[in-house]
């Protein structure tokens, strides 16, 4: 008969790119019972100086657990790789919790998870089509202990868009006001809820490239008040990007390439391709694309000069792209 496996793993490697849910790991992992907890920052650490942290013994002699946020910072060394290799699976007297930030897992912390285990946290999609935040939104409020009404859900996603952290602070309003056990409502949510403006740049992208003038400059707006002067470049970076995409897209598809090998080949669902992305490409000729990134290429250097006007120089190149 196989040796039944311990319930404790000497590793665990939590990563993905939803950092709501990399937090309350984290947090869980701070409130681990009965050991020496030790956190650190793989941003302030080297790969020698966590293996020091868990080899050197606490004065008390307990147990421990040592989380590593931002683990995917941090370069591996032959002292970090022989930690992880030496260390029997058996040995969870330290443990070991690395929190990756990131969408892939790096080489280091793969092989920690073949004498551990492995969480990811996948960022959730908000397709029109497959909303899975205004899905998980029912069930966190469950968690909490009440229910939600018809429509709750989708009206929490519109006051504060995709950003779980804040949907959560309001889930956690509502269940004060409702109690335990009870309902909210629609009427009780905008009691409660603060509306809060997007703040994402990619809405200016999509707006743009869907030729939505109103909506992508009331979104620029909205991305220069919450992030600042730096929104330039991101914005400039964002569009180039996608623009990118969209001249692949179109390039193809001028030459006849069936739509579910275009998905293919820009490494995107066939429906979300087909409902998202080609509606974009459709506006725009390849001759108006290429004229596009001539202009995004010169926008990016201006921004990342000591040019002045930044913010005017975006506006005006969103708007070309529009009109």
């Amino acid at each position: 008969m196989a040796e039944k496996k311990p319930s404790l793993s000497p590793f665990t490697v939590i990563y993905g790119g939803e950092n709501f849910f990399l937090d309350r790991d984290l947090e869980k992992a701070r409130a681990w019972p009965d050991r020496h907890v030790i956190l650190l920052d793989g941003e302030d650490v080297s790969a020698t100086e966590i293996v020091n942290f868990c080899e050197t013994r606490t004065f008390d002699e307990r147990d421990r657990i040592v989380i590593l946020d931002n683990a995917h910072k941090v370069k591996a060394d032959k002292a970090l790789k022989q930690y992880i290799e030496d260390k029997l699976a058996t040995d969870t007297s330290v443990i070991l919790v690395a929190i990756c930030r990131a969408d892939k897992l790096p080489d280091i912390w793969g092989s920690a998870v073949k004498k551990g285990r492995l969480v990811e946290h996948k960022k959730l999609k908000t397709w029109e089509n497959n909303n899975e935040v205004i899905k998980w939104i029912p069930g966190e409020a469950q968690r909490l202990g009440f229910s939600l009404d018809k429509g709750v859900a989708e009206m929490l996603y519109k006051f504060v868009g995709a950003d779980l952290h804040k949907i959560a602070n309001e889930l956690r309003k509502l269940a004060i006001l409702v109690g335990k056990g009870g309902k909210a409502t629609v009427v009780q949510l905008k009691s409660v809820a603060v509306p809060v403006m997007p703040a994402d740049p990619f809405q200016v992208v999509e707006a743009a490239l869907l030729k939505n003038e109103q909506g992508a400059m009331n979104a620029l707006s909205f991305f220069y008040r919450n992030v600042g002067d730096e929104a330039s470049i991101i914005i400039s970076t964002s569009l180039m990007r996608q623009v990118e995409k969209l001249a692949v897209a179109r390039q193809l598809l001028d030459k006849g390439t069936p739509e579910d090998e275009v998905a293919s080949r820009l490494e995107m669902h066939a429906f979300r391709f087909r409902n998202y992305f080609l509606p974009m490409v459709k506006r725009h000729s390849l001759s108006a694309i290429l004229e596009t990134m001539t202009r995004l290429c010169r926008l990016d250097s201006d921004v990342k000069s000591a040019s002045r006007s930044k913010r005017t120089l975006v506006e005006l190149a969103v708007l070309s792209i529009i009109r």
